[in-house]
């Protein structure tokens, strides 16, 4: 039975190429009873104009339970429904939608069977960039090249390197997570049109700027629909300490 749900969104995926849906995004967010949501599949660029969304819009829609994802948050979308209702610009605003939900450690986020949700850093010690392939496989590859039940196919890169965050949360247990978050190709893509070491630029914005000791830094971690123990870093939290600090990260 589907429910109409108001979300924010705080997660978004790089996009896959799919054989069902030409491709997909998996968008995470919180609804307003403060429970994380799943939204998956989203063919993100194939919706309408006007249906399009970013992180920290505000998204209403029909949404019922995963039948083939039995994990907590993992919700469908009847698309049609979707629209995009507001956007929240000041991290005060995000920080009352955000906060009640952060966890201080990954293994507390899994205690209580959690696939999704942020975890309090302690420190953010390294980005690893390692090489992979530049082309899709064989299947996503006539994946993308499909219109499907899109009148066209968009062009969609495939990330020639593989992102990975060396950190510790706040129980002082160290992680090394891959990154799939859309923000993280985003940023590869607009710096190695700028700069010859593009990864050592990313390193030093990322490690010296957005996860510095000025933020109050967390990690927005989901696992993966078939290995449950791997989680991944699809995106993060970083708002001024100057501006939501009153001495706790979590609620």
């Amino acid at each position: 039975m589907s429910v109409s749900e108001t979300i924010l969104v705080t997660v978004r995926t790089y996009p896959t190429p799919s054989t069902h849906h030409v491709e997909t995004v998996c968008v995470g967010g919180i609804s307003r009873k403060g429970q994380w949501r799943r939204l998956y599949p989203v063919p993100l660029r194939y919706l309408r104009a006007e249906q399009q969304f970013k992180t920290w819009d505000l998204i209403s829609a029909d949404i019922r339970p995963a039948k083939r994802d039995s994990r907590l948050e993992s919700r469908r979308a009847h698309l049609p429904t979707l629209q995009v209702t507001g956007h929240l610009r000041t991290w005060q605003a995000r920080d009352q939608w955000v906060r009640p939900t952060i966890h201080p450690s990954l293994r507390s986020l899994t205690d209580i069977q959690r696939s999704l949700g942020p975890v309090a850093v302690d420190e953010v010690k390294d980005l690893i960039a390692n090489e992979t392939s530049a082309e899709w496989d064989a299947k996503r590859a006539k994946a993308l090249s499909s219109r499907m039940l899109f009148d066209e196919s968009l062009p969609l890169e495939k990330m020639p390197l593989e992102f990975r965050l060396i950190w510790s949360d706040e129980a002082g247990d160290e992680h090394d997570s891959l990154v799939i978050s859309w923000e993280m190709a985003q940023t590869w893509r607009q710096y190695r049109k700028r700069y010859e070491n593009p990864v050592d630029q990313m390193r030093a914005k990322l490690l010296g700027d957005m996860f510095s000791a000025r933020n109050r830094v967390a990690l927005f971690m989901g696992n993966h629909s078939r290995f449950r123990q791997t989680f991944m870093v699809c995106g993060w939290y970083i708002p001024p300490r100057s501006e939501v600090d009153d001495g706790s990260l979590f609620g």
